[in-house]
C-alpha cells in the first residue's frame, strides 16, 4: 500500500479517469466476451443477478443508477430485465462504448433500452437526492473511487428503503497480492490502515472489514449481506483472472458483495 506520496485526497479523480481513458479500448476488446448485455453479471467470475439474491427479483418500474459504469453492459442488463437505468461514469471513453452497446441493443431488440449515460464523478455525481430505488456498482465506483466519498454518495441518492448492491476483491485477496509480483498464500501487506494503494497508473481503494461496516452505518446503511463469491463449476480461467488466482479464489474469498438497505 503506497500512500506516503498522497497529498491531495481527491488526486485520484483525474489519476483514475486518466488511466481509464488510456485503456478503455483495450479493456472492453478483451473483456467485453465476459460482460453480457442480455443480463447483468456480477463479479470477475461471471456470475448472473439471477442467481444471487442480491437485487429485487422484480425489476420493472425500478430506478437503478450504476455507479462507474463503463460500457453500461450491467445497466444494460438491467434495462432489459424492465428497470430504468441512469449509468455514471466519468470516462467519456468508457461512455463511447456504452453508446455503441446501446446502440447494438437497440438493433437486436428493436426497442432502445431505458439507460441514461451521465459523464461524471462517482464521488458528486450531482444527480438529484433521493432518486432511486436502486444503486449499483460492479468493480466501477467500487474499486476505483475512495469509498469514503462515494458510498456517503450512494446514500443521498437513494430513497428510504432503497437497496446499494457492489461487488469488489476482498480484504483478504488484498492482503495477499503484492505490489509486485502474483497472488501468494501468504499475508505480505498489513491490514490496519488499508484504503488506497496507488498500483500501475492508477490509485485502487478497499477497507478493513470493521471499517466497511462503521462507514455503512455512518451514512445510513442497514447491512442485509455479504456475499464471497466463488469461480463457478468448470470455471478454469477467465480475461479478467489467471487458473491460478482461480484456484486461489476456490480456497479463500477473493471477491465479495455487500448488500445494504438505506435507512
Amino acid at each position: 500500500m503506497d500512500s506516503s506520496a498522497v497529498t491531495d485526497p481527491t488526486d485520484h479523480i483525474a489519476r483514475n479517469e486518466a488511466w481509464w481513458e488510456r485503456r478503455a479500448d483495450g479493456y472492453q476488446h478483451v473483456h467485453e466476451r465476459e460482460l453480457p448485455t442480455e443480463f447483468a453479471m456480477w463479479s470477475l467470475f461471471s456470475i448472473p443477478n439471477s442467481e444471487l439474491d442480491v437485487l429485487p427479483r422484480e425489476l420493472a418500474g425500478l430506478e437503478v443508477v450504476e455507479l462507474g459504469a463503463g460500457g453500461a453492459q450491467f445497466s444494460l442488463g438491467l434495462a432489459r430485465a424492465g428497470a430504468s437505468c441512469t449509468a455514471v461514469d466519468f470516462s467519456p471513453e468508457q461512455l463511447v462504448h456504452a453508446e455503441r452497446l446501446i446502440e447494438s441493443v437497440t438493433q437486436q431488440d428493436g426497442v432502445r433500452p431505458d439507460v441514461t449515460l451521465v459523464n461524471a464523478d462517482v464521488e458528486d455525481t450531482q444527480l438529484p437526492a433521493a432518486s432511486f430505488d436502486i444503486a449499483v456498482s460492479d468493480y466501477g465506483a467500487s474499486m476505483f473511487a475512495d469509498p469514503r466519498r462515494w458510498v456517503p454518495e450512494a446514500a443521498r441518492l437513494l430513497r428510504s428503503g432503497g437497496r446499494l448492491a457492489f461487488s469488489s476483491i476482498t480484504p483478504i485477496h488484498e492482503l495477499c497480492w503484492p505490489d509486485q509480483g502474483v497472488m501468494t498464500n501468504e499475508l505480505v501487506k498489513p491490514y490496519f490502515g488499508m484504503h488506497r494503494v496507488d498500483w500501475d497508473g492508477a490509485s485502487l481503494f478497499n477497507l478493513t472489514y470493521g471499517e466497511w461496516i462503521r462507514l455503512f452505518r455512518a451514512s445510513g446503511f442497514t447491512i442485509v449481506d455479504m456475499v464471497e463469491t466463488r469461480p463457478r463449476d468448470g470455471v478454469e480461467e477467465t480475461t479478467y483472472r489467471s487458473r491460478g488466482q482461480v484456484e486461489w479464489a476456490r480456497q479463500w474469498p477473493a471477491e465479495m458483495i455487500w448488500v445494504l438497505d438505506r435507512d
